[in-house]
């Protein structure tokens, strides 16, 4: 699976690879629906960041596959999108996005949290809430 995946992402002429490979492959740790779109949200092992791409609840190398098939020309999310879905998680944390980088179907997207928060010990306490479907509204 993981060949499989850097040779995906070689062939994209995906400027950050190797980035979006020091996540987790395996299946999302939540899936968020903003307005009528779905997202799914991977957590960092070591940095405060999340992975978002667009599409149904699927390991990490089959959406990167949607993504540059299916939702290829579709550029209809705006950055305010993209933070709300990482927001729809973030938050309850008591964390927040602060910025948003990538194109296409897929963004990273750092955060902070309140001081004494332990993001890592919320998402193991949290994964299994959000893989059942969180929902937030539509940026206005």
């Amino acid at each position: 699976m993981r060949a499989w995946l850097i040779a995906l992402l070689m062939v994209s002429g995906c400027a950050s690879t190797q980035r979006t490979l020091s996540y987790d492959a395996g299946w999302p740790d939540a899936d968020v629906y903003v307005g009528e779109q779905r997202y799914q949200i991977w957590f960092h092992e070591r940095d405060q960041t999340v992975l978002v791409q667009r599409g149904d609840p699927r390991p990490l190398g089959q959406l990167l596959a949607q993504n540059l098939t299916i939702y290829s020309q579709d550029r209809s999310a705006g950055i305010l999108t993209w933070g709300a879905a990482a927001n729809a998680v973030l938050n309850p944390m008591q964390c927040a996005a602060t910025e948003v980088t990538g194109a296409d179907q897929m963004r990273e997207i750092e955060y902070t949290c309140a001081p004494g928060v332990n993001p890592h010990a919320e998402i193991t306490q949290r994964r299994e809430m959000w893989r059942q479907g969180v929902r937030a509204p539509a940026p206005q």
